[in-house]
């Protein structure tokens, strides 16, 4: 009798568990796609702050800030150690292992994924610059006709 209060326990529990992880996952992919046809995602994965594809992208980042707000561009900074961040905000760790997981991101590992405005996949790299990057959304026709628009509501 004992054992099966405590099997039905344990199945209870770990369903639950199961559930919350769905829910959490479901959760964080809805929150992604509230950035959908409003914004370009950059997810920079790394293991510290400490590495050097890292650094030199940050760098850049830095310096072009300009190129990044007027392409719509949110960097998401994933560390495995220090601080991970969207902007200036500091994400949950359960946003993390979703970003992680969702992007296949393994640790130890520097990876860049640069995610359009329609929510799709647009570039997977290890090593990339921001030259790179730019160039590669310069390139779509979401940012083409942007271009466009911004040059007609400047006349």
């Amino acid at each position: 009798m004992a054992k099966k209060m405590i099997f039905t326990v344990l199945i209870l529990c770990l369903g639950q568990a199961a559930v919350h992880d769905a829910l959490s996952q479901e959760r964080s992919s809805m929150e992604l796609d509230a950035y959908r046809w409003k914004n370009r995602l950059l997810l920079v994965f790394s293991s510290s702050p400490d590495d050097p594809n890292y650094q030199s992208l940050i760098k850049e980042m830095q310096a072009q800030q300009n190129g990044i707000k007027d392409r719509n561009i949110l960097v998401f900074e994933v560390l495995e150690k220090g601080e991970s961040r969207l902007g200036g905000t500091g994400l949950k760790k359960e946003a993390i292992d979703f970003l992680r997981r969702e992007f296949s991101a393994g640790k130890g590992s520097f990876l860049v994924v640069l995610i359009g405005k329609d929510g799709e996949e647009k570039m997977r790299r290890q090593k990339v610059s921001l030259t790179e990057i730019f160039a590669t959304i310069d390139g779509m026709a979401m940012r083409q006709r942007e271009m466009i628009e911004k040059a007609k509501n400047q006349r």
